[in-house]
C-alpha cells in the first residue's frame, strides 16, 4: 500500500537525502478526541503536535469508539482507530509488525496507561515507552478480581520486558516506584498545562462556595470521600455546590449515593466537558479536589493552580509531587474523609489563606509547561534511534494492509 496523501512521504534515499528525523509510531489506548480521554491522552497529544511542529512524522493508533472516524489528523498527526475498547491490546499484537511496514516507522512510542502493550517483545525496531505509573493493587479497588488478576499479570511482566528501554514518567514519585520495581533506564518527562488556555479568571468569577471535580469518573478515583466529605461541610456553607465534570462508569453508583444523602440539589454531574468549558470551571472554583488512590502526576493540579485555584488532593504517589503541601493546596491521606472535610473547611472558611495560596498556585503553574514533556520526549526518540543505527525504515511496501 502507498504511504498515505496525509502522512509526509520519505525523501528520496537515491537522491542522495535521507530523512533528518525518524518516522514515530504512537500507541495508545485512546487518542485525544476519545470521549473518555484523560491526562495520558493530553500528554501524548501536547508532545506529538511539537515532534510534528519540529519536522517529525507522527502515526498515531488507538482503540476505535462510537461515532469516531476510522483516521483522522489531530494536530498534524494521523490517527487510525481499530479494534475495541477492551481488547485493542490484541491488535496491536497481533497488526504491529504491518503498521510499521505500512508506515515506514523508525521508531515506537509506547504509551502504556492500562493493559500495557509490551512492544519491545514484539517488534525489532527500537521502543521508547512512557508509563504514567502501575496501577498495582488499586485495580482490586477498580474491578472485579479476575480482571485484576488479568491486568496485574502483564503489570508483573514489565520490568524484565522494558529494562532496557528507555522509560519516561510524568513525577519523581512515579520514577521511584518504577525503578523499585526493576525498570531499568526511567527519566522524568514532567506534565504541563496550555498556559495560554489555563489563566487566572476576573477575581469576580469565584462567587460561591465551588468544590470542583475534574476526571474520570472511576471508583479507585475515590470520589465518595469527596461526596462524603461535602456532605459534612454543606451546614456550615449553605451555599456549597459540589461540581462533578468528566464520564465514567462509577457515575451511576455515585449519583444514587448524592440521593441518598439527599445532595442531588446542590451536587452537579457535568459529564464530558471541552476544554474552553474546563477554564470556566476552574476559574469560578473555590477549590478543586483529587481523591484517587494513584495517579502518575495530577494534570488537573496543574491546570487548577495555574487559573489560581488551590487543591485537595490525596497524599498518594503523583499527587503528592503535583500538590505543595500548604502552599498550593492540601494533602490528605486517601479514604480519609474527616481529614478531606477539614482541608476543604480550612481553604473555604479563611480567606487570607485562601488568597496566598492562590498566589502559590499561580506561580507553580506558571513553572509547567508542555516544552519540557516534548523536549526530554523528542530526545529520547532520537537516542534510541541513533542507537539503533539512525538509520531510517525502508519505503512501505506495496500491499501491505492494516
Amino acid at each position: 500500500m502507498e504511504t498515505p496523501p496525509s502522512v509526509p512521504a520519505r525523501p528520496d534515499k537515491a537522491g542522495g537525502r535521507m530523512a533528518a528525523k525518524p518516522r514515530v509510531l504512537l500507541i495508545n489506548w485512546r487518542d485525544m478526541m476519545n470521549p473518555e480521554a484523560g491526562g495520558a491522552e493530553v500528554h501524548l497529544h501536547e508532545v506529538a503536535f511539537r515532534l510534528v511542529r519540529d519536522g517529525f512524522t507522527c502515526i498515531q493508533y488507538s482503540h476505535a469508539f462510537p461515532g469516531c472516524k476510522p483516521e483522522e489528523e489531530v494536530g498534524g498527526v494521523l490517527v487510525r482507530r481499530v479494534g475495541g475498547k477492551f481488547l485493542f491490546n490484541y491488535s496491536v499484537w497481533f497488526r504491529l509488525r504491518s503498521w510499521c511496514r505500512r508506515d515506514a516507522i523508525d521508531v515506537v512510542l509506547d504509551d502504556s496507561n492500562k493493559v500495557p502493550f509490551l512492544l519491545p517483545w514484539l517488534t525489532a525496531l527500537p521502543v521508547v515507552a512512557q508509563i504514567h505509573h502501575l496501577f498495582g493493587r488499586v485495580l482490586f479497588h477498580e474491578a472485579a478480581w479476575p480482571m485484576a488478576l488479568y491486568v496485574l499479570a502483564f503489570e508483573s511482566l514489565m520490568p524484565s520486558v522494558y529494562r532496557r528501554t528507555r522509560v519516561l514518567t510524568g513525577s519523581a514519585s512515579s520514577r521511584r516506584e518504577l525503578l523499585a520495581k526493576g525498570f531499568g533506564r526511567v527519566a522524568i518527562a514532567p506534565e504541563g498545562a496550555d498556559l495560554a488556555l489555563y489563566r487566572p479568571p476576573a477575581e469576580a468569577a469565584k462567587t460561591g462556595n465551588k468544590i470542583l471535580y475534574v476526571g474520570r469518573i472511576k471508583r479507585y478515583k475515590g470520589l465518595d470521600v469527596i461526596l462524603n466529605a461535602a456532605a459534612r461541610l454543606k451546614k456550615d456553607f449553605p451555599d456549597l455546590e459540589l461540581q462533578i465534570a468528566g464520564s465514567g462508569d462509577d457515575v451511576p453508583r455515585l449519583k444514587e449515593m448524592a440521593r441518598g444523602q439527599g445532595m442531588e440539589a446542590w451536587t452537579h454531574f457535568l459529564g464530558f466537558v471541552s476544554e474552553a468549558e474546563k477554564v470556566e470551571l476552574y476559574g469560578a472554583a473555590r477549590v478543586v479536589v483529587n481523591s484517587s488512590l494513584k495517579e502518575g502526576w495530577g494534570l488537573t493540579s496543574i491546570e487548577a493552580n495555574a487559573c489560581g485555584t488551590p487543591v485537595v488532593a490525596t497524599d498518594v504517589p503523583g499527587l503528592c509531587d503535583s500538590v505543595r503541601n500548604g502552599e498550593t493546596g492540601f494533602l490528605v491521606p486517601f479514604g480519609d474523609v474527616a481529614a478531606f472535610a477539614s482541608a476543604l473547611r480550612r481553604i473555604l472558611g479563611d480567606p487570607g489563606l485562601a488568597d496566598s495560596m492562590r498566589a502559590n498556585a499561580l506561580a507553580w503553574g506558571r513553572r509547567h509547561t508542555w516544552d519540557k514533556a516534548y523536549e526530554v520526549t523528542r530526545d529520547a526518540l532520537l537516542e534510541a534511534w541513533r542507537e539503533a543505527g539512525g538509520r531510517a525504515a525502508a519505503p512501505a511496501a506495496e500491499g501491505d494492509g492494516a
